[in-house]
């Protein structure tokens, strides 16, 4: 059965005043410890979240995303302040997803 997975970004004092300005203060929560907010990856974009980040894992058994790595959650931070809310997954996904890395670019049409 597909499901939604979570995902943590854990936050330092400069995450969580950037959060509290863009009046999202109320989605900081604590994971093992440390301050943080929780993401939801919905099914409908997980097929292109496992492309785009290939050695994370979705644990069935906790819910989470596991193996995420740091400079993709500041990326998907950088986006949830950019657009002051927490459904971001489709437009993050579209920043960090390049289908065509590493594949040169076409020099002739025919």
């Amino acid at each position: 059965m597909a499901k939604d997975f979570l995902i943590n970004v854990f936050l330092d004092d400069d995450k969580i005043k950037k959060l509290e300005e863009a009046g999202l203060g109320e989605h900081i929560t604590e994971v093992d410890g440390k301050k943080a907010i929780t993401v939801t990856l919905p099914q409908k974009n997980q097929r292109k979240f496992s492309k785009a980040f290939p050695k994370t894992v979705l644990n069935d058994q906790t819910g989470e995303v596991e193996g995420f790595p740091e400079d993709a959650a500041n990326l998907l931070f950088d986006v949830i302040i950019e657009n002051e809310q927490m459904e971001v997954m489709h437009l993050f996904l579209v920043k960090a997803y390049n289908p065509l890395a590493g594949i040169p670019l076409r020099t002739r049409v025919h």
